[in-house]
């Protein structure tokens, strides 16, 4: 493909809504995605594949040269952006066999919103094409037939070998996670989840990404890394305790084994962006971040970017001790032993703009869907006073937000 061989159309428009959206491009079934930022003030859609980036590995030099060459070949300024992700780790979850480690979109036509105001993104489409993407879609509620836990007892097991681990001086911190399984009545619709997703308040960020056959949905509460201009911001999210507790909120932030996890997190983090960096701001202490189930300890990060793109440093910061452990190494390969891969759960999903800026989220509170069966997984941060029982409740509130989106009742 020779340079300016890409032709990008684009037109503005009065706000719509995501989930009528997607009834409308249902003829895209299988090559559509969604993303939300947190105070839903901006998100993004995606309808059909132009060009698809997949790799067997992860590896974001790849992905920043192919986005490059597909930058080179457009003639005009414009609006795409590429979304995708890496999976967490280097094996082959069964789960994700339809996506690549390094899995990244162009879509035929992208939607941004921003302010209320709508922009559309064409690639390569007629005026024909164009007029014409919409039909009508009818969607509806699957009846839930079952909910069952698949990997208990192991869990439990896992965090019990762990603490022993930790307290051998092997590693500080690992994340451990479980599955649970939901069987409904027929397959679920993308349009459907968005349509519950956008009638909640959890304050994270809402990514769904359609497969041939699958659907990855995560509601989120941290982001990985976000690169706007010469400003790097981040965050250290770890630390939970359940709302349903008295003063839950004051009782958290003096929590010992929650502090000592956060602290964790926070150091590894600055240590990890310190190459990118100057000019660096981390306050001293965390704040409370409220979502619907849990508070959570938060530390917002920022600095002043020297060198690098929102590709390299979330390479660079995957997986924080938030969602792998420390020493990073270490906490992998006893979740390696313990768990197996862990495929987009955990991983590091977001989008490139064309100055290779962007934002990434580390898909927590997640689930894959395949026809009528979705698998959901939910972790929690181990250290050396952690009492498995405990973990195994707070994974159990953590699996909540992908419940609800079901439509699960208790």
């Amino acid at each position: 493909m020779s340079k300016g061989n890409i032709q990008i159309t684009e037109q503005t428009g009065a706000y719509e809504s995501p989930a009528e959206l997607f009834k409308a491009a249902a003829r895209y079934k299988g090559e559509r995605y969604f993303y939300m930022n947190k105070d839903k003030s901006e998100w993004l859609i995606g309808l059909g594949h132009a060009y698809m980036i997949k790799e067997k590995s992860r590896s974001p030099e790849r992905i920043t040269e192919q986005f490059q060459t597909l930058l080179e070949q457009t003639k005009e300024p414009h609006h795409i952006r590429l979304f995708g992700g890496f999976q967490f780790d280097a094996g082959n979850s069964p789960l994700f066999d339809e996506f690549g480690h390094s899995h990244f979109i162009w879509p035929k036509i992208q939607i941004l919103c921003q302010n209320n105001q709508l922009t559309y993104s064409y690639t390569d489409m007629t005026e024909e094409e164009i007029l014409n993407w919409r039909s009508v879609s009818e969607v509806k509620a699957p009846v839930i037939q079952s909910v069952s836990n698949q990997n208990e007892e192991q869990f439990l097991r896992n965090v019990a070998t762990a603490v022993e681990a930790m307290k051998a001086d092997q590693f500080d911190k690992v994340v451990l996670s479980r599955q649970k399984k939901v069987v409904m009545n027929e397959s679920v619709d993308s349009a459907w989840l968005i349509e519950r997703g956008l009638k909640n308040d959890e304050y994270s960020y809402f990514l769904l990404m359609e497969g041939q056959n699958s659907i990855f949905v995560s509601r989120t509460p941290e982001q990985l890394v976000k690169v706007k201009a010469d400003q790097l911001s981040t965050n250290a999210i770890a630390g939970t305790m359940a709302r349903g507790f008295n003063h839950a909120a004051q009782k958290l932030l003096r929590d010992a084994k929650n502090l000592v996890e956060h602290d964790i997190v926070v150091k590894s983090i600055t240590a990890d962006i310190e190459p990118f960096t100057t000019c660096m701001n981390v306050p001293d202490s965390p704040k409370i971040m409220t979502n619907q189930f849990v508070y959570h300890l938060y530390t917002p990060i920022t600095a002043k970017i020297e060198k690098g793109n929102v590709l390299n440093i979330s390479q660079a910061l995957h997986p924080t001790p938030a969602l792998g452990g420390f020493p990073k190494q270490a906490a992998a390969a006893f979740i390696e032993q313990a768990e197996g891969d862990r495929g987009f759960y955990g991983a590091p999903m977001g989008y490139v703009t064309a100055e290779f800026e962007g934002e990434f989220i580390v898909a927590i509170r997640s689930m894959l869907i395949k026809e009528n069966t979705a698998v959901l997984f939910a972790g929690c941060g181990v250290v050396a006073d952690s009492i498995p029982e405990s973990e195994l409740d707070e994974t159990e509130t953590k699996f909540k937000p992908m419940l609800q989106l079901l439509g699960v009742t208790e």
